[in-house]
């Protein structure tokens, strides 16, 4: 499910995850920092590209910001129910 295999496309779950969980600058910033192409990120992304030994780094780096956003956007979940629950509590 999770594994990046040379020659394939990623799972339907990551290419989510990818979508859901980074945003066009994280793939401008992947771009500067890997020098795979804005365009490979995004057709491996939607999963209209391969797994490729020299696109590879870029995606588990475009994977590393999926990570990370999503733990930022768990922790303002977290935030949002605890002030949100103040105000049912009163």
């Amino acid at each position: 499910m999770g594994n990046l295999e040379t020659g394939k496309t990623i799972s339907a779950e990551v290419s989510y995850y990818l979508k859901e969980f980074t945003t066009a600058q994280d793939i401008a910033d992947v771009n500067a920092e890997t020098g795979v192409s804005v365009s490979t990120l995004n057709y491996v992304k939607r999963r209209a590209g391969n797994i490729s030994e020299e696109n590879k780094r870029g995606i588990i780096s475009l994977a590393k910001r999926a990570f990370f956003n999503a733990e930022a956007k768990r922790k303002e979940a977290l935030k949002c129910k605890k002030e949100l629950g103040l105000i049912f509590q009163s």
